[in-house]
């Protein structure tokens, strides 16, 4: 709860830094993400669900984030947490419930399978694993008809979680760096070869990216959920931004693009 209050108390601060505009170079690069779905809890549309995903998908963003869990009975579902306390009010854990268990108290928990039938060659798909797969083989079976690092890739906060991940390529395999081991993900990074590593823009500092550059490496940040943060981190080079705001980036980003052509067309 802290980490969270900080973290937008800093996103607040960044947002009203104002920031150089980016070259016309740099605003074409960029991968807008949303993180768990283009979210709006308030006009009812419920993160890491099909509606959320949708309007990603509607707002042009380039790849949607979202977590993964597994049924007592071997079905993976999409929901950030591991109970369904705090979106479906029912305190059960996922991992606990047979899938039908699960559909009967939260019918719009999307699947897996669904997610991928529905975004896999339109989006490119960020699957964060939470917890150790029981069987990875399911995983693998589901994402078959998709190329791995170019259709999607696996996220984790959890390092120990990749060594059972044999059936992927390690450079589709994107670690998640928090506070407290940004550099020693890094360097776990480039020692196994994993894809890249992820973090908040405040942690993944200059020495970092410039480490995972060199090894040619992807560097990925968020939440970038402002105009000026937006500038910021293409002005750093970085263009893979995870956004909680994904409508309001695509508008920026959008705005942006209209100016530089009509700057183009009046020079």
């Amino acid at each position: 709860m802290l980490l969270n209050l900080l973290g937008k108390t800093i996103d607040g601060y960044f947002s009203f830094i104002p920031r150089n505009k980016p070259s016309q170079e740099l605003m074409h690069s960029v991968r807008l993400i949303a993180h768990r779905g283009a979210h709006n809890h308030s006009q009812g549309i419920i993160e890491n669900t099909i509606p959320a995903f949708d309007l990603a998908k509607e707002l042009g963003c380039w790849g949607i984030e979202f977590d993964v869990h597994s049924t007592a009975d071997h079905v993976l579902v999409i929901n950030h947490d591991a109970t369904l306390k705090r979106l479906w009010g029912h305190n059960q854990e996922i991992a606990k419930m047979s899938f039908n268990e699960l559909h009967a108290l939260a019918p719009k928990i999307p699947t897996l399978e669904e997610v991928i039938a529905a975004y896999g060659k339109s989006m490119h798909l960020f699957i964060e694993l939470k917890t150790p797969l029981r069987d990875a083989a399911i995983l693998a079976n589901q994402l078959r008809e998709l190329s791995a690092g170019e259709d999607y890739h696996l996220l984790t906060l959890n390092s120990a979680i990749f060594s059972s991940l044999t059936q992927f390529p390690k450079e589709s395999l994107l670690l998640v760096a928090i506070h407290n081991n940004v550099q020693e993900f890094c360097n776990l990074c480039i020692n196994e070869n994993y894809g890249g590593v992820l973090g908040h823009y405040l942690l993944m500092h200059k020495k970092v990216i410039n480490q995972l550059r060199a090894a040619q490496k992807i560097v990925g940040v968020g939440m970038v959920d402002s105009k000026y943060s937006l500038y910021r981190e293409l002005n750093r080079g970085i263009n893979w931004l995870f956004t909680d705001r994904a409508a309001e980036m695509s508008l920026y980003l959008q705005s942006m693009m209209k100016g530089l052509v009509n700057q183009i067309e009046n020079e």
